[in-house]
């Protein structure tokens, strides 16, 4: 188990809505901080108290890393313990069915014999889509696990940071094609529980996270549209990650001049401060058209402050946790719909 701090929230903060939800999916493009929002999410969501199960996919253990967890040496498909209330799963299609088939298949030697077999192993790699629907068979699994003393659910959140956007779509999509593919049978009533749970509003919530940045906000409009159009999914928080913030305009920052009667210390000193707020400023209007045309989409949203870092680890994900673990998100236009490094820019 690793070590993190786990100081409560101050009293007089409120923590986000997202916090009622029971599954939380994390979707952008690669390289908006998709895993540092969800990481960060996680963090807030077990200092609060609540049993927070943290799901990547395809194998990916970043957000493992960056809680501070050692390199696996094979894959697992267990949950690993990072805190009291804060565990990581990093699951795969294969993992899910080996999982699957060890419940309906308790002889050992028998699920060896089948695992092990030729056909096995190429049902699994040709079978188009089933690793994508056993990955989220698998969420939802993880979300009716109760407790074998108590029978109350094992976790009592379950935050999903998904592959990048495309991929994320399959993903999604996947319960979708399988119920309307397969007639009557297992693989559709499957499909239709694991719908049940991703369209129900009151326990689920699909996050954008995005770069006020051309390519990203582009993606993220598209990524909008089908959730909402095509797939009707209830979506929660669109995340605006690396955002600039100066107080005043380039103009005035122009304008400003420093006292000839200061030090010559001091004179350095604020040449150093004016520059640093000057390029501040730039990119903050540089960055404004597209924040306009993020906050054009009809959902609540969280701005993300640019953080810098020497060396990106658990200490700046524990205070982007403090940084948006009790930020309102700003309902721009609705109450949202159902359906040397840059912090948090990696995914």
């Amino acid at each position: 188990m690793v070590v993190v701090s786990l100081e409560r929230p101050a009293r007089d903060a409120t923590p986000s809505p997202l916090f009622k939800k029971r599954v939380l999916f994390f979707i952008g493009k690669g390289g908006v901080g998709k895993t540092t929002i969800a990481t960060a999410l996680a963090l807030a969501s077990a200092k609060l108290g609540k049993k927070t199960l943290l799901i990547e996919f395809d194998g990916n253990t970043r957000a493992a890393r960056l809680l501070g967890l050692p390199p696996l040496e094979e894959p697992a498909d267990v949950p690993r313990q990072v805190s009291p209330t804060l565990f990581v799963l990093s699951t795969t299609g294969q993992a899910a069915l080996d999982e699957y088939l060890r419940l309906i298949l308790p002889l050992k030697r028998l699920l060896r014999v089948v695992t092990e077999s030729r056909v096995y192993q190429y049902f699994v790699a040709a079978a188009p889509g089933l690793k994508e629907l056993l990955t989220m068979g698998k969420v939802w699994y993880e979300e009716r696990k109760r407790d074998a003393e108590t029978q109350q659910p094992r976790w009592d959140i379950l935050i999903v940071d998904m592959p990048a956007t495309g991929h994320s779509l399959q993903y999604l999509r996947m319960p979708y094609a399988a119920r309307d593919t397969f007639g009557a049978g297992l693989v559709q009533r499957e499909s239709e529980r694991i719908l049940a749970l991703f369209r129900d509003p009151e326990k689920t919530a699909v996050n954008l996270v995005a770069l006020p940045e051309e390519l990203p906000v582009n993606e993220t409009q598209e990524a909008y549209r089908q959730l909402t159009e095509d797939l009707d999914l209830p979506l929660g928080v669109l995340f605006i990650n690396s955002v600039h913030q100066c107080p005043l305009p380039q103009a005035a920052l122009a304008r400003a001049q420093i006292d000839a009667r200061a030090s010559t210390q001091d004179q350095r000193l604020a040449e150093q401060i004016l520059a640093s707020a000057r390029t501040e400023a730039t990119l903050a209007e540089a960055q404004a058209p597209y924040l306009q045309q993020l906050q054009q989409l009809r959902l609540p949203t969280i701005q993300v402050p640019f953080y810098f870092a020497e060396q990106f680890g658990l200490s700046e994900v524990e205070q982007i946790a403090q940084a948006i673990g009790a930020t309102p998100a700003r309902k721009e236009r609705g109450k949202g719909v159902k359906g040397k490094r840059r912090v948090g820019r990696k995914a």
